[in-house]
């Protein structure tokens, strides 16, 4: 790599970056950053082909293929050059607090400023802290005094390309929480959304619900129809459930066909009934392909319930509803069960039922 890149290209490479990995769902990590900064600033012709086959193949970038990603490509270059890949997007940053200040004659109150904002954006920087930063530039930006009209202009220049940055960052984070498939929140957005549900829950004394939603013989289905024809039944069956819960509830892809609801200050009744209406509503529609309206036939879901005992961890949560999926699976699929089965089942084992 070419440590003598300028700014300017150093920004445009930014702005390529973020956007792709957001785009796949890649977590903006040092490593994960300086893989696709290599990939788009030409820095390796073998990592890029062995990126754009995984895209031309429609693969997921999963955790394991971004750290082999990494550790083929990056890992063994010279440390020095990927330090610096790392710190590239730091380096613009100071570079428009470097402008302003000198716009601004280094008033020694901005200067101080200035000088504490660098020090935060160092190389373990991560997204949130380095939003924060920047938002807290362009808001002491906004507060200096008078200047001449060209200094004005300058700033106001500045201040608009800081708002840019604000806006990448903004979007990055967006979609870093949502499933690209399907659109709903992913399986990182759904755990933190739960950990903040269950304290206010606590907090305000409410009950809070969980339903785990899967869809059943999924596996048969892409086997018969076809990955293509399947990834459009994810993307049905996550935008009806988004419809049939209400705007206060919070529907996630939990992983493969399952999906999380959470229901806020809803008990264990309230949550069977909207698993009773999800489930009858999938019982009964029929699918069939955009292009042709070709039959696909109908898929049926099967539900897990349950509401959060305080002060049992989100682990545990989860676990009890996983288990009471499970027994709705086990007891022929098309249903719901809830907690309350569980308990009152026997202490017989079954193997896994077939999903």
């Amino acid at each position: 790599m070419d440590d003598g890149k300028s700014i300017d290209e150093t920004a445009g490479y930014l702005r390529l970056a973020v956007p792709l990995m957001s785009q796949h769902g890649i977590p903006m990590t040092p490593r994960n950053y300086s893989t696709w900064y290599m990939y788009v600033s030409g820095g390796d012709g073998e990592l890029a082909q062995a990126i754009e086959a995984m895209l031309e193949a429609g693969e997921k970038f999963t955790e394991k293929h971004n750290e082999e990603l990494y550790l083929r490509f990056c890992a063994g270059k010279d440390e020095k050059a990927l330090r610096k890949i790392r710190a590239d997007l730091q380096e613009v940053l100071r570079a428009i607090l470097k402008e302003v200040t000198e716009l601004t004659g280094q008033t020694e109150e901005y200067e101080s400023f200035v000088a504490n904002s660098v020090n935060m954006l160092s190389d373990e920087a991560s997204i949130h802290e380095i939003r924060r930063v920047i938002t807290e530039i362009i808001d002491k930006t906004r507060t200096l005094g008078r200047f001449g009209k060209n200094t004005r202009h300058k700033l106001k220049e500045t201040t608009e390309a800081l708002e840019m940055l604000r806006r990448d960052f903004e979007q990055a984070r967006t979609e870093a929480s949502v499933d690209f498939l399907t659109g709903v929140a992913n399986r990182k957005a759904f755990e933190s959304t739960l950990a903040a549900s269950i304290r206010e829950a606590a907090a305000l004394n409410d009950p809070l619900s969980l339903l785990l939603i899967d869809i059943d013989l999924f596996k048969r289905f892409n086997d018969e129809f076809g990955h293509l024809i399947g990834d459009e039944v994810l993307r049905f069956t996550a935008r009806k459930i988004r419809e049939m819960v209400k705007g206060t509830d919070f529907v996630a892809r939990f992983g493969g066909e399952e999906f999380a609801v959470l229901l806020p200050r809803t008990p264990l009744a309230g949550a069977a009934h909207v698993a009773e209406t999800i489930r009858a509503f999938f019982a009964q529609a029929t699918l069939e392909t955009k292009a042709t309206s070709k039959s696909l036939g109908t898929i049926t879901v099967s539900i897990g319930v349950a509401c959060h005992r305080p002060p049992e961890s989100s682990e545990d949560f989860v676990r009890r509803s996983d288990e009471a999926l499970y027994f709705a699976k086990k007891n022929g699929k098309n249903r719901l069960a809830t907690e309350a089965h569980v308990e009152a089942r026997s202490g017989q084992t079954n193997p896994p039922p077939e999903k």
